[in-house]
Formats: structure tokens, sequence, C-alpha cells
């Protein structure tokens, strides 16, 4: 009885090792399935001008490679909400007014080429009714679209496609597709910058005759003194200045000049002011009988008339001598100072204070 009893409990096993070896083998013998595939458009990229959500105005611009030898007619960029490239058109785009661009490449004739304008929204079709052949390989470097509206969000697909065959606006006949193409949108970085407003005015030694004077012998000036020295009676004693200003004033600036009093010694007696003003200048008036203290000037924006003087003579007034309408960078003129006193000026050290003044017109 044991014998019958193990005897089927090893036809039991063995039948079941069978069963076994059965399920594995059915499993192995299945072969491995593949699938043809459209040729690839490859180092494809969708590029934006402006990547402002809700931006207006923007230009799209495809790039690839194409992928095999054919005739295309028809390039279809499509957008999408999904990198799937489901969920219809991203919220915000607006492809529909789109103008086609120039579009260049291997093999492309731009003025053959046209952009549907009644394509659905988040669709750009490009159509060559006659077709043009391609090899593989051929980079077309710029499809570009203009005046699309950007999505309001931020990330977004794109999928560029070729076809052979266009019939009353339909594309048919597909050559080869891009992989999907991420793209997305940013706020953009405000970059701001504060322009402060600039004005110097710059005094130096010039040493040489201004406006025609006919001057010689001139002292040698510095940015803060005119050091005439001692001056005999009937004789003229010149010292002239460079006057630099710089600014960025829209409306460019103006130079004044005046002093803080008719020129005095410690006994308070006075040197007479040159006569005239720079809109009405005179002939210099010093002489051996008459004192005089004036003032010439030359250079860009100054409107004296060729060796013609004016007088400081008042401490509140002040005298434009030099004008300009624009911006500007180192704009130099000169102004030349000449006394001469008379025969009957008492004696003594005579002293005023010259001041220029520069206005900004902003």
């Amino acid at each position: 009885m044991r014998k019958i009893q193990s005897s089927l409990s090893r036809k039991k096993i063995l039948s079941i090792l069978m069963i076994l070896c059965v399920i594995t083998t059915s499993i192995l013998i299945y072969p491995e399935t593949t699938s043809a595939t459209a040729g690839l458009l490859d180092t494809a990229s969708e590029q934006m001008s402006n990547s402002i959500p809700s931006a207006a105005g923007v230009t799209y611009t495809g790039k690839f490679n194409i992928g095999s030898t054919a005739t295309i007619k028809c390039i279809n960029v499509v957008f999408a909400t999904n990198a799937d490239m489901t969920g219809g058109a991203p919220t915000g785009i607006t492809t529909t007014s789109a103008i086609k661009g120039t579009i260049t490449g291997t093999g492309v004739t731009n003025t053959n080429w046209s952009l549907y304008g009644s394509a659905p929204n988040g669709t750009l079709q490009f159509e060559n009714s006659t077709g043009e052949s391609h090899t593989a390989g051929d980079p077309i470097t710029a499809l570009p679209a203009t005046t699309i509206t950007n999505p309001s969000g931020s990330t977004f697909y794109a999928q560029i496609t070729t076809y052979s065959t266009l019939t009353t606006h339909a594309c048919s006949g597909q050559v080869d597709q891009t992989n999907v193409i991420a793209l997305v949108t940013t706020g953009g970085v405000s970059a701001t910058v504060t322009v402060q407003p600039t004005l110097s005015l710059s005094v130096a030694n010039f040493g040489s005759a201004v406006n025609g004077s006919g001057a010689s012998g001139f002292v040698t000036t510095t940015s803060s003194t005119i050091p005439f020295g001692a001056v005999a009676a009937g004789t003229v004693k010149p010292g002239s200045q460079t006057l630099t200003v710089s600014t960025n004033a829209a409306h460019g600036y103006s130079v004044y000049v005046s002093d803080t009093g008719t020129m005095k010694d410690l006994n308070t007696d006075t040197l007479t002011d040159q006569t005239g003003t720079p809109g009405a200048p005179q002939n210099f008036t010093g002489s051996s009988s008459v004192s005089s203290f004036g003032y010439t000037a030359d250079g860009p924006g100054v409107t004296f008339g060729s060796n013609k003087w004016a007088g400081l003579g008042n401490s509140q007034v002040q005298s434009q001598i030099a004008t300009r309408t624009a911006p500007i960078n180192a704009d130099a003129f000169h102004v030349e100072f000449d006394v001469e006193p008379s025969n009957t000026q008492a004696p003594g050290t005579y002293s005023t204070t010259v001041i220029y003044t520069a206005v900004g017109s902003y």
C-alpha cells in the first residue's frame, strides 16, 4: 500500500514539474515587438523674443534640422498645454493674428512660403503649395512668426511637424516630427538705475589774449587768484582764464560772472569799473586819465562782440557770459580781465573777488 501511494506521489510531483516547465517555456517563446517611426527633426528649438507672460507682439522662431530627404509642402508648429501635446492651446496664447517672418535655411525660398491665417489658435501652419525638396540634415535656421501673444501661464509645449501634401490648407503625409519642446514664460527682472544730475565748473590759467583784445604780458592766474601785482599808471595789465563746464542737464547750462564789489583799497579808495555789459559791451575805457577794470570773453556759447568789454561793478548783479542749450562735456571758453589805473589813481592795493556761477537747466 505504501509503495502504491509513493508511486502516486511521485507521479503528481512529476506532473506539476511538467506543467511548470510548459508555463515557463510558453513565456520565453513570445517574440520582441517593434514599430516603425517617422524621421526626427533634431536640434529643434522654439524661441520667444519676449518671455513675459501675456506679452503681446512676440516673435516665435523655430529652428531644426530636416530629418528625411523629401519634398515638404507644410510645416506645422503646434502649441499645447501638456507635455504629451494634449490639453489644447495654452491659456492666453493668441496665434491667429500671427504674421510670417523671413524663413531661412538650406534649400529654403522664403517667398514661396505663407502663413495660413485661419489655422486654429495655437497652431502656426506654414504652407508652400509647390513644395521644396530637402535633403536629410538640411538646417532650417529660422521659421519665424510675429505678433503672437504669450500664454498667461508659465510652462507650455510645442512640436514641429513636416508634411509632404497640402490640399486646401489641409496638411497630410507626415514626413518628420520634432521631440516635444518645452517653453517657459518668466516675469522678467526689473532693472533700475538713478542717474544723478551733474554740473561742474573748473577754472585754470589761460595766459593768452581773448576775443581779439591784442593784449600781451599776461600774469599767471590760478583757480582762485588773478594776481595783477604792481601796475604803473596808464599801463594795461591782463590776466586770462579758461572756464570748463560739464553737465548732463537736458537743456544745457549758463555761466554768470559777478564780484563782491568795486575794487577798493584799505582807505576805501575805488578803482573804476569798465562800462558795458555782456549784452551791450563797450570799448575798453582805461587810459592815463581814466581808471578801468573790465573783462571780455570768447568761446562756445559766448556772445561778446570782438574786443568789446564789460564791467563787474555790482555784487548784486550776475551777468551771463556763456550759455548752452544741451548736455555737454568739457565745454571750454575763456575770460580776460584787464586793469589800467589812471595817472591820478590813489596808491594802494585794490581788491575784489570775482565770482563765477554755473547753472544747469534741467
